[in-house]
Order: structure tokens, then C-alpha cells, then sequence
């Protein structure tokens, strides 16, 4: 069975790749021999969102106890796709490219390693399925021309940008959950990214 192995690393760039093991999941998930890092920046009024994109916008609407005495709580928010820590659809850049509605389950339970520019990525690996960067964005805050979304969505990649790294995830061993908000026709969408990492580094990656 696939058993995804993470490695996280000091550069911005993630790699996500598959790779294969007979462990299974319930291993990772229930036995207490891992953490679990939150890889996620709060939605609210300092989330960093790209120019143009509607800003974060959190409506109270009610927050009361009921008369029966029970409590009751719902609330509204606006927001743009791409903002936060969010997911690049290939659709962002390629307009026959998948939504994010599209995008299967199984490729948003992968592992990671640490890698350098798009081009590179694209020509020499088999495998990847997306990328995920700790800033805002894959391309640099003064491109254009967007070479790196161009050349990654090309390959049918989907890109994680702003990923909140947590200088205590080890640097390899680990798997990300990756949950974003489905949204059907969507170019990109909000996430939860989770990184599930082994309490004692394996020794065999």
C-alpha cells in the first residue's frame, strides 16, 4: 500500500511525492507515536491575501442562548480563493487544467521533499504532484509574467502557498494532510494542511 513519508526542509520549496511501504494508516494515526503540526495560518483580519482578491471578512450573525435555554451560534464569511494558507488549482493558470473540485482525494494525502525551481521540478521527476511554498506565493511578489504557476499548473500540479513551517517538524518521516474547501468550479480554495510526523525519526527513509 502507498505509506507517504514527509520531509520538510529550511527552504520554502516542498516537493510531493509517493512512495511505498506496508505500513497502514490507523499505524500512523492512532498508535500515539506521532504528532500532529498544524501547517495552517488563522482566517482573520491579518490574513495575506494577493492583490485584488477579496480580503477575509468575518460577520458575526448571531451568538445567543435560544430560550429553551440551549446555545446557538452561525456566522458568515467572505473571501477570495487565493489567500491564507490556500491551494492552487492547475485551473489558476491553464483553462483545461482540473478545479479544485476535481482533484482527487488520494492526492492530497502525500508526502514531501525539498526541491529548487519549477522547470527542475517538472523535467526531473515522475511522481510529484504538487508543490507547496512557506510564502505567498510560488513565483516572486515582483513576477508577471508568473513563470512558476505557468510552468507548474502545465503539469497538472497543484501549488500550496503560505504554508505555516513549524521549526519542530522533523525533516523527514512525516504525512501531509492536505484539506482544502471543496469547491466545485473552483481556481483555488482555503486549506487545512496537517503534517503527521513520527515521534522517533525513522532511520530507513
Amino acid at each position: 500500500m502507498v505509506y507517504p513519508v514527509v520531509a520538510f526542509s529550511s527552504l520554502a520549496l516542498l516537493l510531493f511525492v509517493l512512495v511505498e511501504a506496508d505500513n497502514n494508516l490507523n499505524d500512523i494515526l492512532f498508535t500515539g507515536d506521532y504528532n500532529f503540526f498544524d501547517l495552517t495560518h488563522p482566517f482573520d483580519e491579518n490574513t495575506v491575501y494577493f492583490p485584488g482578491s477579496k480580503q477575509f471578512e468575518f460577520t458575526r450573525k448571531q451568538a445567543s442562548f435560544q430560550k429553551d435555554n440551549s446555545w446557538y451560534a452561525a456566522n458568515d464569511f467572505e473571501a477570495g480563493e487565493h489567500g491564507g494558507t490556500h491551494i492552487d488549482a492547475p485551473y489558476h493558470f491553464q483553462v483545461n487544467g482540473k478545479h479544485v473540485g476535481d482533484i482527487p482525494i488520494e492526492k492530497l494525502i502525500v508526502p514531501c521533499l525539498s526541491g529548487e525551481v519549477a522547470e527542475w521540478i517538472t523535467s526531473s521527476y515522475k511522481n510529484i504532484i504538487g508543490v507547496g511554498v512557506d510564502t505567498a506565493s510560488v513565483d516572486p511578489g515582483s513576477s508577471t509574467e508568473f513563470d512558476a504557476h505557468k510552468t507548474l499548473t502545465k503539469s497538472e500540479l497543484y501549488m500550496l502557498e503560505n504554508v505555516k513551517l513549524d521549526e519542530d517538524i522533523p525533516d523527514y518521516g512525516c504525512t501531509a494532510l492536505i484539506l482544502p474547501m471543496k469547491i466545485a468550479k473552483g481556481s483555488g480554495a482555503p486549506l487545512r494542511l496537517v503534517a503527521i510526523c513520527p515521534k522517533v525519526t525513522p532511520t530507513n527513509f
